[in-house]
């Protein structure tokens, strides 16, 4: 489990050396992708405007192949 990290549009996962790229939109669609050396991997779901939502992961590039869902809630 990784707790993604999201600060004036800026995604991070804390102590990992990772890229995130892509975003919400106004929306709350969410399409974006994690990259941590050849792996990559396509996140696609929605937030509302609570900041809850969910979606979906799936990888590729990598050894092993797996997907599965991702879900949301806005903290603080």
């Amino acid at each position: 489990s990784y707790q993604v990290r999201i600060k004036d549009s800026d995604a991070s996962i804390p102590g990992d050396e990772v890229d995130i790229d892509g975003g919400v939109t106004a929306s709350g669609s969410v399409q974006a992708t994690i990259t941590s050396g050849s792996n990559t991997v396509p996140i696609a779901g929605s937030l509302d405007t609570q900041g809850a939502g969910s979606g979906t992961w799936r990888t590729t590039g990598g050894p092993i192949a797996c997907s599965g869902r991702w879900s949301a809630r806005r903290a603080g």
